[in-house]
C-alpha cells in the first residue's frame, strides 16, 4: 500500500464506520465472508486489512476463534483495539501493524485468512496472494471481499473508462444516500484513483480466481452480494497433501 493511501485511511478512520461499515452493502459483504468461510470454533484466522475491527467481531461473534488483526494504518487499529477492549474480547484477538504486503508469518500459520476491500490497493497482487497460501494450513481457506470491476488497463482506453463510470455511478449514489455529502466526498476521492490507475487498482473476481489458481487453490468459490452488483465474495481452499 503506497503511503498516499496509507495516509488516507488514517485520515478517514474516525469516519469510515459510518461512512462504509454502517452501509447495507459492506455489511452483508462482511457476512458473506464469514459464512462462505466456514469458521470453527478453535480456528485462527487472519484479518489483512482489518481497519477498525468490523470482520474481526463477525468472525468473533460466528465461532469460538481466535484472530490476528493487520493493518497499515495505526488510527485505524486505535479504533479497532479500543472496540476489542470494550467488548471484553482481547484475550482471543493479537493487533499488529504492519504492511499486508509482508505478511512474515510462519508456513501453515493459519485456518482462515480474510480480507474485505483491501487487496485491491496492492499494485502486485500475485505474491501476496502466494504468501495467503503459504501461511495458511492445509485445508485452511482464503476468503476475499471486494469490488468486482477491473480498473487496469490504459488510461487512454475509452471503454475500460465507461466501464469504471458504470462502477462508480452506483456507487457514488449509494455512498450519498447511506452516507451522506461526506461519504460522496470521499469516495468521489477514491474513484480518481481507480479512474488514473496510480499504482492501485481494482480487478474482476475471474482474475482474482486465477491469481488464486496461479497460488495452488482449488475449490475455488464466488458468490454474490445481494444489495450490490458490484460486489462478491471469493473462497478458496488450500487443499491437503495426499
Amino acid at each position: 500500500m503506497n503511503e498516499t493511501t496509507q495516509k488516507w485511511f488514517n485520515e478517514w478512520a474516525n469516519e469510515y464506520d459510518r461512512m462504509l461499515g454502517d452501509q447495507k452493502r459492506h455489511r452483508e459483504m462482511l457476512d458473506l465472508a464469514v459464512q462462505m468461510s466456514r469458521a470453527k470454533d478453535g480456528e485462527h484466522v487472519l484479518d489483512i486489512g482489518c481497519g477498525t475491527g468490523l470482520l474481526s467481531l463477525k468472525f468473533l461473534q460466528a465461532a469460538n476463534c481466535m484472530v490476528t488483526c493487520i493493518d497499515l494504518a495505526e488510527d485505524m487499529l486505535k479504533i479497532c483495539k479500543n472496540r476489542i477492549e470494550e467488548l471484553n474480547l482481547a484475550s482471543r484477538v493479537t493487533i499488529k501493524h504492519g504492511d499486508i504486503a509482508d505478511l512474515e508469518f510462519e508456513d501453515s500459520a493459519f485456518d482462515i485468512v480474510a480480507s474485505t476491500v483491501t487487496l485491491h490497493h496492492l499494485k502486485d497482487k500475485q505474491p501476496t496472494i502466494n504468501k495467503i497460501y503459504r501461511i495458511l494450513k492445509p485445508k485452511g481457506r482464503f476468503v476475499l471481499g471486494d469490488l468486482d470491476v477491473d480498473t487496469s488497463g490504459d488510461l487512454k482506453d475509452v471503454e475500460r473508462l465507461r466501464h469504471i463510470l458504470d462502477f462508480l455511478k452506483d456507487e457514488l449514489s449509494s455512498a450519498l444516500e447511506e452516507g451522506g455529502v461526506d461519504a460522496f466526498i470521499r469516495m468521489y476521492d477514491n474513484g480518481k484513483k481507480h479512474i488514473l490507475n496510480n499504482g492501485e487498482y481494482c480487478i474482476s473476481f475471474k482474475m482474482w480466481s486465477q491469481l488464486c489458481e496461479n497460488a495452488g487453490f482449488e475449490h475455488i468459490n464466488i458468490a454474490p452480494v445481494d444489495s450490490s452488483n458490484w460486489r462478491k465474495v471469493l473462497c478458496a481452499e488450500k487443499l491437503a497433501p495426499l
